[in-house]
């Protein structure tokens, strides 16, 4: 028995012979003239014989067995049947072989059994005899169209629909109509192919793209629900006309960095597109009229917005307030990359009134302050359904514990409360917030210009507080002394009532915290993922730093330990 390593692709092997010496040579390159020499491996590309060249015999003396690693040549014991008519049976082979077009590389073998049990090896797989002589075409004909779509979901949802569905639609006629369904086409984010210009005619390359894109609104849109256009500088209307007109399921419209927005085309949106609840018009130049018109025709159905932070805010701001979006769930406002030093004021009773349902508020790194309501003027309705709170800034804040009380007096839903920069609040007007359930309270100082006193006392108000909900907490840059921050962290060690602590994040960067506090927290929260002590003065050498998943925190309470 002779072995053939599976690996080699070019190797024959010719059939067991009386003569000892060409037994014991296991490979070798055959004769020219060997008409028992079979290929073993993926067949190779053969070239054109001469008409006088005799083939070699289609029955040999042995046969070969597959083994794990290995294809074994295994002699027939059997004697081999006459040879018939050479010439006869080709002919008649011909005339009964089915014209089957295939690749070269995907051939079949037909190989023998030591059972004499026939088996066919097709592309690694067992199959029938029937397979082995008739083979149809490739996978990518067989599959159903249903089942080539549901994959393509699931690369359109992490690769976007374009362009990769344009792409696919080239491959063949069964992909280009699995990426025509309009189901795919729910999500689109689109950005300009071509160097935008601000002047100037188009050019053949815009034609182009631009007659692409009007057969692609109309023949592959009907069920866009999402579509985002980012640092698009021209022919914006007529991309919104074009969606307006062919895509009445829009539910989502985004436009990032773009320009030229007018008011007619924002306008028309809400109009044709009656499902339209979401706008995001952030680092987008547009005009406080485009918006205002849009807010005004939106009405009711509008339950989210994104804005950047202009001169012009406050006609945008007082049109809310005016109740024209009555169900508005999400409003953030940001001041881009740019700093912004313009301040302008918000009336927080007005928009308490005007947006009743809000449940998201940010304000992002910008320069407010509320209009003053005065000790006889009563509190506002409040915001009865929010849950996230984001005031976050690196600049100058107004924002104290008369205003934070004026915002969440009737929040009790409130969630998320992020305060970073904002040094005027104090731990007895936090701890005052009837807001029993905060998973999430940001504290830290980052960059902000500190100008007021911070607290040094105060910490245990806000653990004491909250350490049965809270999963993250960030004291960064915090001024609480040691002993304060002991007794904060404390309320984490606990388990009253068989509660143990959630907390998954605490951010202590800067601060004033000792050893064997923050080796307490360790112990006691299991759940702890992120850990961050960087330029804590009180803590050893080499580990002033982030600590993130609970290998890394497991580690640092160890090393806290034996340093201890």
């Amino acid at each position: 028995m002779e072995e053939v390593p599976e690996d080699s692709s070019n190797r024959m092997a010719l059939p067991p012979q009386e003569d000892s010496s060409s037994s014991q040579q296991s490979h070798f390159k055959p004769s020219k003239r060997s008409r028992s020499s079979v290929l073993v491996g993926p067949p190779q590309k053969k070239k054109k014989r001469k008409s006088s060249r005799r083939r070699p015999s289609a029955r040999v003396g042995y046969h070969i067995h597959e083994a794990e690693d290995m294809l074994l040549i295994v002699p027939n014991l059997e004697e081999p049947a006459p040879r018939a008519h050479r010439k006869k049976a080709c002919h008649l082979r011909k005339l009964a072989r089915p014209k089957v077009q295939q690749s070269k590389c995907h051939q079949p073998r037909r190989v023998e059994n030591p059972n004499n049990a026939d088996l066919s090896l097709v592309q690694g797989r067992q199959s029938s005899p029937q397979d082995s002589t008739t083979l149809g075409p490739g996978w990518g004909d067989h599959i159903p169209l249903e089942i080539l779509v549901q994959i393509f979901q699931v690369l359109v949802a992490s690769e976007g629909a374009v362009p990769f569905l344009c792409r696919a639609a080239r491959v063949c006629r069964l992909w280009y109509d699995a990426a025509s369904h309009s189901v795919l086409w729910q999500k689109v984010s689109l950005a300009p192919p071509w160097p935008s210009r601000s002047k100037g005619p188009p050019s053949k390359l815009e034609k182009r793209i631009l007659s692409s894109l009007e057969w692609l609104v109309p023949n592959r849109f009907s069920l866009l629900r999402e579509l985002s256009l980012s640092h698009w500088k021209n022919y914006v209307p007529l991309m919104l006309k074009a969606v307006s007109e062919s895509c009445p399921h829009l539910a989502s419209l985004k436009l990032s960095h773009c320009q030229s927005v007018t008011a007619e085309a924002l306008v028309t949106l809400p109009r044709a597109c009656p499902q339209l609840d979401s706008l995001n018009l952030q680092n987008s130049q547009v005009e406080s009229a485009a918006v205002v018109g849009f807010l005004e025709a939106a009405g009711k159905q509008l339950r989210q917005l994104w804005l950047t932070y202009s001169s012009q805010m406050t006609s945008i701001i007082s049109s809310l307030s005016n109740g024209c979006c009555p169900q508005l769930q999400v409003l953030e406002v940001d001041t881009g990359i740019k700093p912004n030093s313009q301040h302008f004021q918000l009336h927080i009773e007005a928009l308490q009134a005007g947006c009743p349902q809000l449940q998201v508020l940010r304000l992002l790194n910008l320069v407010w302050s509320p209009k003053m309501g005065g000790r006889g003027v009563p509190l506002g309705p409040g915001f009865p359904d929010l849950e996230e709170l984001c005031l976050a800034t690196s600049t100058i804040t107004y924002v104290s514990d008369e205003v934070l009380h004026r915002l969440l007096h009737r929040s009790p839903r409130l969630r998320v409360l992020d305060l970073r920069g904002c040094a005027r609040l104090t731990p007895a007007g936090l701890a005052s917030l009837p807001c029993p359930d905060l998973e999430q309270l940001h504290l830290g100082l980052y960059g902000s210009v500190i100008w007021v006193a911070l607290p040094k006392e105060g910490s245990p108000l806000l653990t004491w507080k909250w350490h049965r909900t809270l999963q993250e907490l960030d004291l960064n840059g915090q001024c609480y002394h040691e002993e304060d921050l002991k007794q904060a962290l404390i309320a984490f060690s606990s388990t009253e009532s068989g509660h143990s602590p959630i907390l998954r994040s605490l951010n202590l960067k800067g601060t004033q915290v000792t050893v064997a506090s923050i080796s307490s927290v360790i112990s006691s929260c299991p759940a702890l993922s992120y850990l961050n002590l960087s330029s804590c003065r009180y803590l050893p050498r080499g580990l002033k730093k982030a600590y993130r998943g609970q290998a890394e925190i497991q580690w640092c309470l160890d090393q806290l330990l034996t340093a201890t």
